[in-house]
This record gives C-alpha cells, sequence and structure tokens, in this order.
C-alpha cells in the first residue's frame, strides 16, 4: 500500500451517516460527537457469486461505502485511517465516534457494518449481539492511554494521584473536596495554596473510556467495585451525578471551562486541547505519566504476562483489561480498541457481497498499513503483534453468507 503517516492531525467534524435498518438508504444529522467522512467517487467492482464483475481478474472493487460507529478513543486516529484507506483503494469508510455503547447497538441493530470499543462486551451485550448477526469477531486494531485532565489555576504541575485519591474525588468523600487538602497535598506539595475547589466531570453516556476509568478504580477499591463496579455507563455516586456529559467533546469543554474541575479522556485529545494530564500511580507506588511508551509497555507487559488467557477472537473478551500492568513504568490506565465485526456479515447485516468483500479488506489494511499511523503521528501505541496476527487470521476465515469472501487487500 502507499500510504505513509500524516504530518498534521487535523480534527475533522462532518455528519453523521448510518445505515438504515431497511436498507432503503441513507440518512444524516449534525451531531456533537467527532465524525470521520471521505467522500470519493462511486464504481462497483463485482465478481462473485454469480454477480457481473467490472474489474480485471482478481481485482478489488472500488467506489464501495461502508459504515462504522463507536468509541471516541481512537477517533483522530481512524480519520487518518480513512483518509489513508480511501487513497489506497477508492473506497469510503463514514464513522461515526458516538460512542462505545451507541456503536455496540447501532451493531446489534444492524445499521453498521463494523463499531469500535474500547472495552470487551458484558454478558447481556454479548448475547444481544450474537442473537442479532450471529458470531462475532474483536479484533485488537489500536491502543492508548486514558488520562486524567485538570484545570486548577496556579498549579503547574504534575499532579500525582492515587486510585484512592481518585475513588474519593469521585465519590466525593470527606477530604477530597478541596485541592489544599492534606489528602491531595502529601504527594502534591504545591497545591497548598490552591484556593479551587474540586469539580469532578465524568461522561454521561455509554462510554469505553468510563469502562477503563471504573475499572481500574474497581480493582484498588473493594468498596467502588461493589457499589460501583466497572461498567461503559456507572451509576455514579451522588457526588459525582448531575446529568454528566454527552459525549468526550462535551467533558473536555467542561473540565477547560470550569476552575477546579478533573475529568478522563484519551491522550490524543488531552494533548490536542492542550490540557495537563495526571501522573497516576501504578502498583508498584510509582506516578506514571500518560506517554507513548509507558503505555506500550503496559499492554505488552499484560499479554506477556498471561497470552495463554487470552481468547480467540471468536470468543469472549469481558474479562479482559489492560488496567494495572505489573511492569514498574507501565501506566496503568492503558486500554486496547477493538474492531467488533461479524464473522458471517450476512442475512441482513452487510448489504451486499461486494461490501462484505471491502469490509475485510477495510479491517485487513488497520491491521497492517493502518499500524504505521499509531505512534508515528500519535499517541496510540500497535496492540501486541501475535493478537494482530490471530486477528488477520481470523479474517481470512469470514464468510459472506456462508460463502468464502474473496482475499483482497
Amino acid at each position: 500500500m502507499s500510504s505513509a503517516p500524516p504530518a498534521t492531525t487535523p480534527e475533522p467534524v462532518t455528519p453523521k451517516v448510518r445505515r438504515r435498518s431497511d436498507r432503503s438508504g441513507l440518512y444524516a444529522t449534525v451531531g456533537a460527537v467527532v465524525i470521520v467522512a471521505i467522500l470519493v467517487g462511486v464504481g462497483y467492482g463485482t465478481h462473485w457469486y454469480g454477480l457481473t464483475s467490472s474489474s480485471s481478474s482478481g481485482g478489488c472493487p472500488t467506489g464501495t461505502t461502508l459504515q462504522g460507529a463507536g468509541a471516541a478513543f481512537p477517533a483522530a486516529l481512524v480519520s487518518q485511517w480513512v483518509s489513508g484507506y480511501t487513497g489506497d483503494t477508492g473506497n469510503l469508510v463514514n464513522y461515526a465516534a458516538s460512542g462505545a455503547g451507541e456503536g455496540i447497538t447501532d451493531l446489534t441493530t444492524k445499521q453498521v457494518d463494523f463499531a469500535l470499543t474500547d472495552e470487551g462486551l458484558n454478558g447481556t451485550e454479548s448475547s444481544a449481539l450474537a442473537t442479532a448477526v450471529g458470531t462475532v469477531l474483536t479484533l485488537p486494531v489500536t491502543g492508548g492511554a486514558v488520562t486524567l485532565i485538570y484545570n486548577i489555576p496556579g498549579y503547574p504541575g504534575p499532579l500525582n494521584l492515587t486510585a484512592a485519591q481518585i475513588v474519593g474525588i469521585y465519590s466525593g468523600s470527606t477530604g477530597y473536596t478541596a485541592w489544599d487538602s492534606t489528602e491531595f497535598t502529601v504527594n502534591n506539595p504545591g497545591l497548598v495554596s490552591s484556593t479551587a475547589l474540586v469539580y469532578a466531570v465524568h461522561r454521561g453516556d455509554q462510554a469505553g473510556m468510563s469502562y477503563v476509568f471504573t475499572n481500574y478504580l474497581s480493582l484498588d477499591n473493594t468498596t467502588w467495585a461493589t457499589n460501583i463496579g466497572t461498567s461503559i455507563l456507572p451509576a455514579w455516586p451522588i457526588f459525582a451525578t448531575g446529568p454528566g456529559e454527552s459525549g468526550n467533546s462535551a467533558l473536555i469543554r467542561e473540565v477547560a471551562g470550569q476552575a477546579g474541575a478533573i475529568g478522563y479522556t484519551d491522550l490524543y485529545d488531552a494533548q490536542s486541547h492542550k490540557l495537563p494530564t495526571a501522573h497516576v500511580e501504578n502498583p508498584h507506588d510509582q506516578f506514571i505519566a500518560p506517554a507513548v511508551s509507558s503505555t506500550t509497555s503496559a499492554v505488552n507487559d499484560i499479554y506477556a504476562a498471561d497470552p495463554s488467557s487470552f481468547p480467540a477472537s471468536d470468543g469472549n473478551w469481558a474479562s479482559v483489561t489492560f488496567v494495572n500492568a505489573p511492569g514498574t513504568t507501565d501506566y496503568p490506565l492503558a486500554t486496547i480498541v477493538y474492531a467488533m465485526v461479524p464473522e458471517n456479515p450476512g442475512a441482513g447485516h452487510t448489504a451486499s457481497a461486494i461490501d462484505a468483500e471491502v469490509l475485510v479488506q477495510w479491517l485487513h489494511w488497520t491491521l497492517t498499513t493502518g499500524e504505521s499511523f499509531n505512534s508515528t503521528a500519535f499517541p496510540y501505541v500497535n496492540p501486541p503483534a501475535a493478537l494482530v496476527t490471530e486477528a488477520l487470521a481470523a479474517l481470512s476465515n469470514m464468510t459472506y453468507n456462508k460463502g468464502t469472501i474473496p482475499t483482497c487487500s
């Protein structure tokens, strides 16, 4: 493939596009989410299941449009994937970064061809998805750091936070409501002169980043694990309730505009909005800054610790976590982003055999050419090589209405 990682990282905002459930057309609405859409010319090349081919033998279809939705976490990276993929293949991908939960819902209701999520599906989600579309593949495509962003006027940082302190903040516990309290100054002496009150900001919609964030807190604090738990839509404590922010962009705006605020987002958005990020304590009592190096080591160390525990691509990934990696310098809030796709994208899910071929082509491209975009131009990381190899093997076994999908990459 000819693509190379981009030198710049624009943040395009375009209309949300999804397939109607009856497949009679497309509709578009403008939403306050990051959407990726690169428009190309239309021209189909079909060459199997009795369809007439307009391409040469072995050629790939062009001008086909795929629909995707899901996590906001990798939205900036996906925008560049789409641009590179379109340039290489002449096919289009519309991706609505509307949140991991909505992406899975859209996949379940067959409104999109694939979904991206930064959390393993729970039993209810997996059951509903399997009932709707059959066996679903979970394909690790990228990864990165969930960061704690903050706005404490006059404080130069860094802000060092333990899991206990974060639990205190998001529980509204006594001693955690002002930044100059001894609970914070013990490892942040510069906060002694702060007059800001703690203002905890959270997501009010279904978000994979909420899942990773609450997973970290649950693993450290049994009270949090029992009362709140790990979820894409937690039952936040009263202090942290309120309406919550709908979408990643809204959360970032709230933190940036409110003195004393703290919230969570991905590293790319924290950096692009020039918001400081907390150094978070890992299991070795080290305060680690979110970075490509500390996140890459975390992801690789989790996998290396017990590779046999990882499920097959068509297995249940609900218990897989990259939080609290064992390395001394590992960042503790690491995650992997998964592409979710039906193993047999037929039976009313993917519009045609051509769409299925392009779907496999797109996913193969993200796992190969797209991997070079990750840390080169963005603060994202590649999944462990062995997981990528397994994902590529799973792609080669996908079928359309039980028939073999031709290789086209």
